[in-house]
């Protein structure tokens, strides 16, 4: 989880902090280039994150059961299903630290998938102004249908209906922290 947020943070301190001062990045050419190079780092990110650190499992399943880790989660603390102890123990473990490792416990893994698509739906309305949030969602939901697909095909991982659904959710974040961002901005006096 915390290369995740390493990820993100350079990618938005990459958006915010180097376009803002210096005449190098005033042409539009230079703009648009510069927006590519953020967009590969992240792309790239994603990939090693989600695919390319995998590389020594042979892992392929598929979960369609949606919210299941929400469900598992309120089964547990309200004991209104009977779950393997050990099973309640994980869920509800307690990391030392939430960063401790890559989604250690379900909670981790839930807040890694929406983590890790919060600076897609911030990047995708800076690099192409007129995307509306309709269309970001779509490219978020595909990006994550191409990862999950990928990790299942490869024998990489689970293909998890609550991974797409937390991706799409992250992208939505990312789009709305946009939209604030902008008002906030570019208000007019």
């Amino acid at each position: 989880m915390q290369k995740c947020l390493y990820l993100g943070a350079f990618v938005l301190l990459g958006m915010f902090l180097v376009p803002q001062g210096g005449k190098l990045f005033r042409s539009s050419k230079t703009q648009k280039f510069y927006k590519g190079i953020l967009l590969s780092i992240y792309g790239g990110g994603v990939l090693w994150l989600t695919l390319a650190n995998r590389l020594e499992l042979d892992v392929s399943r598929v979960r369609l059961e949606p919210f299941y880790v929400v469900r598992l989660l309120a089964n547990c603390a309200l004991h209104t299903k009977k779950f393997p102890a050990y099973v309640c123990r994980h869920a509800l473990k307690n990391s030392k630290s939430l960063f401790d490792s890559v989604h250690a416990t379900p909670i981790e893994d839930l807040l890694l998938n929406i983590i890790l698509f919060i600076p897609l739906g911030f990047l995708l309305p800076y690099i192409w102004p007129k995307l509306n949030a309709w269309k970001t969602i779509l490219v978020g939901f595909c990006c994550s249908l191409c990862v999950e697909a990928t990790q299942y095909l490869a024998h990489w991982g689970c293909f998890d209906v609550d991974d797409l659904f937390n991706n799409t959710l992250g992208t939505c974040i990312g789009y709305l922290c946009w939209t604030l961002y902008t008002k906030v901005a570019f208000r007019t006096k």
